[in-house]
């Protein structure tokens, strides 16, 4: 599984680096994002709002970007085929590795735009990296596998959020708590950073023993 997984995840960044289709819609709504966040927002109340702020970025370009990765397959016609030649949890960590690869390229794009904007002062900078690395990959991993339950709806960009919103609220919340203790300094929030691994690998477990069953569907 982890050869399948990996040439999965190889093809799909070869035909995003010669598009650059996703990678530039992403990096371009996450830019706007936060463009008008930071110039609407108080700077009195930066330190406090910041973290959500920043997760709305996120969850705004990983909504539309980490979908696309199945979409594609899709709408070329290749899904099909690309089941014949690999099991669907090969395809299923492709995808994810391929999403994980995006979303290291936007985030380490978009949280250096995101301080110099707000000019926002950091106390713990590596807790702060830490704590927004690991509630994205807990949404990549859960956006990845939940896009398949979607990608053959008729209206699944409307679909995707309504499914992923609750699932990811407790990754989110969890991780502006980390977020804000990196910010103001008040130590290491290694509970809430803890928590998030366990979320993920849970519903890791849960999508890599469902995707069979959701991609026969």
């Amino acid at each position: 599984m982890r050869m399948e997984a990996i040439q999965i995840a190889k093809k799909d960044i070869k035909v995003e680096l010669r598009s650059k289709t996703t990678l530039n819609f992403m990096l371009l709504f996450s830019f706007v994002t936060i463009s008008i966040f930071s110039i609407s927002v108080p700077v009195k109340i930066i330190p406090e709002v910041a973290p959500s702020l920043l997760w709305l970025v996120f969850l705004f370009v990983g909504i539309g970007g980490y979908a696309r990765a199945f979409v594609r397959e899709v709408e070329d016609g290749t899904l099909d085929g690309l089941k014949m030649i690999a099991r669907p949890t090969s395809i299923l960590a492709g995808k994810i590795l391929y999403n994980l690869s995006l979303m290291l390229i936007i985030q380490a794009i978009t949280l250096p735009l995101f301080i110099a904007f707000f000019n926002l002062q950091i106390s713990q900078p590596l807790n702060f990296i830490v704590s927004i690395t690991v509630g994205n990959v807990a949404f990549v991993v859960v956006s990845s596998s939940l896009s398949l339950l979607t990608i053959r709806a008729n209206a699944r960009e409307l679909l995707l959020p309504v499914i992923l919103f609750p699932v990811i609220f407790p990754i989110i919340s969890t991780t502006i708590r980390a977020l804000s203790s990196a910010i103001n300094g008040s130590g290491y929030d290694m509970a809430s950073i803890g928590l998030v691994a366990i979320y993920t690998a849970a519903m890791t477990i849960l999508a890599f023993t469902t995707v069979e069953q959701v991609m026969i569907e």
